[in-house]
């Protein structure tokens, strides 16, 4: 009989050692000061060795990570831990497998010349702005995620996180807004790890929005597009989506309003930039200091704007897309922007299809009349931006028309989200190839392959623009 235990002995002690580390649990503690904010995070799980690295967001510059300095290991009791580099921003720390603590700190006043900041963690004069990809670490238990670049690196196996703010006492007006849930005041616990968790601190006027549950608008002092109206405008364009495709899945959300900083005040009429991470959109919006804040033509612009960036509730919120769905992404936010600011009122249905005609210019200006795939443009270089957004938008505009000449009772929109929904297992972002068989089952075969595919140039009789 023992001859048989030794071999089971054997093959459990194998299995167990074969298994997956315990996973991480992190708090993060976070005190703003003058140049940004000094973290802790204090540590429970994971392996005896282990790696930590930090990353970036989406947009925002990989040398955004050699903002983060002070990046020291100490163990529960107060003893430095062996910390020792490992590939850029990244760390091995021989922790025993007992609790541990990390710290660091963050300098975040952003370059005035940097007119990309609002896609990064910044810090303001008055407030700031934490961004979780961009601020927090990312805990791996090999140390293969740190050979990748800074903004390529994985969230990391953390099963629970928390965060809590010290506010500083020189500035009572202060206060933590987040999607995030608040278990007490300024503390905050995540379902996973906060890699895309935002949370902002300052002096912000929070607002929920009557008839719209779980949606709050935070307001910064200093903003001054349609103050009287702004909060009106956000509720109509969330229900004005919610009617065209159906509530998201996740209906908490938070849409933060913040003035540009004076060195990207527009030199025209308005200025605007959107980043949408998680269930927080940041808006930044300025106009020109002449304009007054409820001239009719800065009404439009804003209707457009926060329909563009509300519509990313549902994607890629909801539904998540690879990269090369960027088109879809946000070709489809421009097209529901410009739906739901006339479907309101706030833009009417003339002013749209001159809007559509603009666009259509500015693409032909750009280069648009050359035939290329959507697909194969959503994963080229960040200056060609500009030419997606636009043919994303004129692609959607084509799909509708041909969808409604069928399907006169039906809205395009409804059909394409109710796809996309039933498509997504909730896990795995769909492709390109995902997204091409529901295209060819909405519209005809031949229409995604020329105009998504790009065998074809877009044209002002098949957009429906034809005189415009």
């Amino acid at each position: 009989m023992h001859k048989l235990l030794l071999p089971l002995f054997g093959l459990s002690l194998v299995t167990a050692c074969a298994q997956a580390p315990e996973p991480y649990w992190v708090d993060f503690s976070v005190r703003p000061n003058e140049e940004g904010a000094e973290i802790v995070a204090e540590i429970r799980g994971g392996p005896a060795t282990a790696w930590v690295g930090f990353g970036v967001g989406p947009g925002a510059s990989p040398q955004l990570v050699d903002q983060i300095v002070g990046v020291a290991a100490f163990s529960a009791t107060g003893e430095a831990l062996e910390i020792v580099a490992a590939g850029r921003a990244g760390y091995r720390i021989e922790t025993n497998g007992e609790p541990w603590r990390l710290t660091y700190r963050l300098r975040l006043r952003p370059d005035v010349e940097d007119d990309s900041f609002y896609r990064a963690s910044t810090r303001g004069d008055d407030y700031l702005i934490l961004v979780g990809s961009d601020a927090w670490p990312r805990f791996y238990s090999d140390p293969t995620p740190l050979t990748r670049s800074p903004e390529a690196r994985p969230a990391g196996p953390v099963s629970g996180a928390t965060a809590r703010f010290q506010l500083p006492t020189s500035n009572p007006a202060w206060r933590v807004v987040s999607a995030a849930w608040e278990e007490a005041p300024n503390s905050f616990a995540m379902s996973q790890h906060p890699v895309g968790s935002i949370f902002a601190l300052g002096p912000f006027d929070t607002v929920q929005l009557p008839g719209v549950a779980g949606l709050r608008i935070a307001l910064h002092p200093d903003w001054e597009i349609m103050t009287d109206q702004v909060e009106q405008l956000v509720g109509a364009l969330l229900m004005s989506h919610r009617e065209m495709l159906a509530p998201p899945q996740n209906t908490r959300a938070l849409a933060l309003l913040s003035p540009l900083p004076e060195p990207l005040s527009p030199r025209g009429d308005l200025r605007t930039a959107g980043m949408v991470r998680g269930q927080t959109l940041i808006v930044y919006a300025a106009k020109a200091p002449l304009v007054p804040s409820n001239h009719p033509g800065i009404a439009e612009a804003m209707a457009v704007f926060l329909g563009h960036e509300l519509f990313h509730l549902w994607i890629p919120t909801g539904v998540q897309v690879t990269r090369e769905l960027s088109w879809l992404s946000e070709g489809w936010a421009m097209h529901m922007g410009r739906r739901a600011a006339v479907a309101t009122g706030w833009l009417d249905e003339a002013a749209g299809t001159r809007r559509l005609g603009l666009s259509y210019r500015r693409y032909l200006d750009i280069g648009g009349y050359r035939a290329g795939s959507l697909p194969a443009a959503s994963t080229g270089p960040e200056d060609r931006r500009n030419l997606l957004y636009l043919r994303g938008e004129l692609v959607f505009r084509l799909l509708q028309l041909e969808w409604g000449r069928a399907n006169p009772d039906r809205p395009f929109e409804r059909a394409l989200w109710e796809s996309l929904e039933t498509a997504y297992d909730g896990i795995e972002p769909l492709d390109s190839a995902a997204v091409r068989m529901i295209l060819t089952d909405l519209v005809d075969a031949t229409t995604v392959r020329r105009y998504v595919e790009g065998q074809a140039p877009l044209t002002p009789d098949a957009l429906g623009l034809a005189g415009q």
